[in-house]
């Protein structure tokens, strides 16, 4: 993918899933907290959600209706809300952005989970994920199948 929102990493400790497991940093994140983070978004919201992107200490999930929240990053509390009016692409999706996070991240060595965001590829819908080891999963918006996966 072509940008990246990876800040620098510190050590803080996570409590997830009734599992407790060190993570790097105030600004690091699992997979399943970006799980969360489309979810808790997500309450309250009709339209699908179509990109997700780490920012230094939160999450950004844009919605095809042009909601965007801000949620922290452990993925539990929506911080703020605003509206962006650009139409998306997201509305033809089948698979939905969660699932999209849930078939990427093993391919990508479940590693923490940078961005995501909805592309017409080619013609051919497309959720472009990308992760903190440089690993930039595609996944088939309308199958959920992995198309590709690149490590830089």
């Amino acid at each position: 993918m072509k940008k990246r929102t990876l800040a620098a990493l510190t050590t803080a400790t996570a409590v997830t899933a009734g599992t407790a497991f060190a993570v790097t940093g105030a600004t690091a994140a699992s997979s399943s907290d970006a799980v969360r983070a489309v979810q808790t978004a997500s309450k309250g919201v009709t339209a699908k959600p179509y990109e997700l992107d780490r920012e230094r200490n939160r999450w950004e999930v844009t919605f095809a209706d042009g909601t965007q929240k801000h949620v922290s990053l452990d993925g539990r509390k929506v911080t703020k809300t605003t509206r962006d009016d650009r139409d998306a692409e997201v509305n033809r999706a089948r698979v939905s952005l969660v699932t999209a996070l849930r078939n990427a991240a093993p391919r990508a060595g479940n590693t923490q989970l940078t961005d995501a965001d909805i592309d017409a590829d080619d013609g051919q819908l497309v959720w472009q994920i990308g992760f903190a080891n440089d690993t930039d999963v595609d996944v088939d918006a309308r199958t959920g199948k992995v198309l590709r996966v690149e490590k830089d």
